[in-house]
């Protein structure tokens, strides 16, 4: 089976890099239920230099990350640190809560509204505020300060709005009730073993791996590769990894490998309409920090990243993948039509 994907991966994504010259690499690794692993990777990691991009390149996972955060509050839930219906302003650090304070529903939000991106909290990264962002130095009380003081798009739990400033804030609950950084409490309550993921860590907050290099990611032409990673750090994003480690990381996560509540992670998942009563594409629906939908005739569970990224895991056929697509642009297909190209090339596999 794992030839029979790798080689029609690499016709994916030559294709795909065919039809959009400007995408400088397209890596995709495939975990197939016999612990088999298919990397494909095509293009280069740097433009400037022409190096070759390859599985064992690293990249900014961005949104990739909330999964991470969201297993973690399901752990501290575990251990009765916290509750899924508990208000958020409750568990917050004193300088994050008077913050939160100011939010017109901050005082009734609660710890799921917020997993589940329906709090009515808008996105502090869509504003003009945050433009600056590739520049500036960020804080997660600044990015917090951004969206409080902005009308709520809607009462809590009356719609959907995909906000990053929510996990910003599940990031500070997360420090708050573990005394420790973000970084180290993911790590920590997920038993995330640096000897299994070697390539997995948290942007600044812990010490790159050695020898790990990553890609540079382009937004519209511009490489961000040195961009400041405190644009993306608290909790909406700041995880670096390989696609490799990151298939496997969903494998294990689906297993219920990395904690015990995935029953109810993926119980009941909402729609994603919007307060104009619009869904996502495909008609998604939202869990606690995971999104499903149904491509190739399967369900996939899945979480994008703004970088260009996909990380999925398809129950019916027992495989998971991350794919990254080194170049974010209205000129260049999103990851989700590739990721639903590798879904198709795994159902097609199976039979």
């Amino acid at each position: 089976m794992a030839a029979d994907v790798s080689a029609a991966l690499a016709d994916v994504v030559e294709r795909l890099m065919a039809d959009h010259p400007t995408i400088p690499g397209v890596c995709v690794a495939v975990h197939l239920p016999d612990d088999s692993m298919v990397e494909v990777a095509r293009g280069t990691a740097d433009p400037a230099t022409g190096e070759p991009l390859t599985a064992a390149h690293a990249a900014r996972i961005a949104s990739c990350t909330k999964p991470f955060v969201a297993c973690t509050v399901l752990q501290l839930m575990g251990q009765g640190r916290l509750g899924l219906d508990q208000r958020v302003i409750e568990l917050l650090p004193p300088p994050a809560a008077e913050l939160f304070a100011r939010f017109e529903h901050g005082q009734v939000a609660t710890v799921r509204q917020l997993l589940q991106h329906r709090s009515g909290l808008v996105d502090h990264s869509t504003f003009p505020e945050f433009n600056d962002a590739a520049n500036g130095e960020w804080t997660a009380l600044r990015q917090i300060a951004i969206a409080v003081d902005k009308p709520a798009l809607f009462a809590p739990d009356a719609a959907f709005s995909y906000s990053d400033t929510g996990y910003v804030l599940l990031g500070q609950m997360i420090e708050q009730l573990t005394g420790r950084s973000l970084a180290a409490a993911v790590r920590d309550e997920l038993h995330l073993d640096a000897a299994e993921y070697p390539s997995i860590f948290w942007e600044v907050m812990e010490p790159t791996p050695t020898s790990l290099e990553r890609a540079h990611q382009l937004h519209f032409g511009e490489d961000t590769h040195d961009w400041n990673p405190s644009l993306d750090l608290f909790g909406g994003g700041g995880i670096v990894a390989t696609m490799p480690d990151l298939a496997r990381w969903w494998t294990a996560l689906f297993a219920g490998q990395v904690h015990p509540h995935l029953a109810l992670q993926l119980a009941d998942p909402l729609p994603t309409a919007g307060p104009d009563g619009v869904p996502w594409p495909n008609n998604d629906e939202v869990g606690l920090g995971v999104f499903l939908r149904r491509t190739a005739g399967v369900d996939v569970w899945s979480h994008g990243g703004y970088w260009g990224l996909q990380t999925l895991h398809v129950p019916a056929l027992g495989a998971s993948a991350a794919l990254v697509i080194t170049h974010r642009s209205t000129e260049v297909p999103g990851p989700g039509v590739l990721a639903d190209q590798v879904v198709a090339v795994l159902a097609g596999a199976a039979g």
